[in-house]
């Protein structure tokens, strides 16, 4: 019993973390729109559409709907649709040949609503070109709108466009992002005790800390870089955030040059839980301040880059919470096994000394 108090978070790191992989791997995906096969329409054309799903099975049902939605109040309701397959179906609108607004193009969302697949949304799906002397009237925009959608109740994962599958990738780069700050606040607070105490056994604690902290930091940027090939098409895109992330795990590299390149003693001590501290309040403004200033391609809106209530629903919740304190907790283990090593070789190294 005495085993298992001391080992708690141990158990509870483990459970954590085959929870959120197994759900966040198995859990499937809500259905979406994929694509259309038309990006650009012009007023007065009879317009037809086809639309790639997923993880629908439209054939099961004649029941769809499709709309062209510019906003709120002026839509367009398909005159038929088509289903050619589970994944597919074709639409024909005849598009009006007035405009209800003076602009160039018109931006449209593509709405299909179903009562066994629920209703779908690809925003931005395609604009309409508005010709020189079109005639400004939203009567036609005006005659169907969207009403009685239909409610799916499924435990799925949202559909992200863009995103697809890649969206589970919020349960290992996001969470080990939250541990790294979270192993480094640890680190900075046992400097502090350093600078004040100069006891060698917060040193070890500290070089535990930041050495897993960091590892986590790669971790994160590699899975990141992953995630990013396949929603932006590269890599590294110089975006603010990466360039952030990249510039702070450098400062925590240079922790380690640091303390291997000076003595082990009193003075190694105090200088690099300095560094630490330096180096966790240097973070703030490098990841949280500084990418909100300028524009991102990271989620979130306005060039935030965490995630916000629009990036997280309810069913990725109960998996990215538990994820976080699981990372964490792994960590934190992790940071405990070297600092029992480092512990290990100063007593040995002090009695070959003796």
């Amino acid at each position: 019993m005495n085993g298992f108090k001391k080992n708690w978070y141990k158990y509870l790191a483990v459970v954590l973390l085959l929870y959120a992989i197994v759900f966040g791997m198995l859990v499937p995906l809500r259905p979406g729109i994929m694509k259309v096969d038309t990006f650009r329409a012009e007023l007065g054309q009879d317009l037809t559409l086809g639309i790639d799903f997923y993880n629908t099975r439209l054939t099961e049902t004649t029941d769809q709907r499709v709309w062209l939605r510019i906003d709120n109040q002026h839509t367009l309701l398909a005159e038929n649709t088509e289903v050619v397959h589970d994944r597919k179906l074709i639409a024909g609108f005849s598009i009006p040949e007035t405009t209800p607004f003076s602009k160039k193009t018109l931006s449209v969302s593509v709405i299909v609503d179903s009562k066994m697949e629920g209703s779908m949304v690809l925003p931005d799906a395609m604009v309409i070109v508005v010709g020189e002397g079109a005639e400004i009237n939203d009567s036609q925009w005006t005659q169907s709108p969207i009403e009685q959608l239909s409610m799916r109740w499924r435990y799925a994962f949202p559909w992200r466009n863009i995103l697809e599958e890649t969206i589970r990738n919020t349960y290992f780069h996001v969470p080990m992002w939250f541990g790294m700050m979270i192993l480094f606040l640890l680190s900075s607070v046992n400097g502090i005790r350093l600078v004040r105490s100069d006891r060698s056994v917060f040193e070890s604690r500290v070089f535990s800390l930041n050495l897993v902290g960091t590892l986590f930091g790669i971790l994160g940027i590699l899975t990141g870089a992953v995630w990013a090939k396949y929603t932006w098409g590269t890599f590294w895109s110089g975006d603010i955030k990466q360039d952030m992330s990249a510039v702070t795990l450098l400062i925590f590299l240079a922790y380690f040059l640091l303390r291997s390149s000076m003595t082990p003693g009193k003075k190694r001590n105090r200088v690099t839980a300095v560094y630490t501290i330096f180096a966790f309040l240097a973070s703030i403004p490098l990841l949280y301040i500084i990418p909100r200033m300028e524009p991102s391609l990271h989620p979130g809106s306005g060039g935030n880059p965490g995630f916000g209530g629009e990036d997280l629903d309810n069913t990725m919740r109960m998996v990215f919470y538990p994820a976080v304190l699981g990372w964490t907790l792994m960590g934190y283990w992790i940071s405990n096994l070297v600092f029992r090593t480092l512990e290990v070789h100063k007593l040995i190294e002090d009695k070959n000394y003796d």
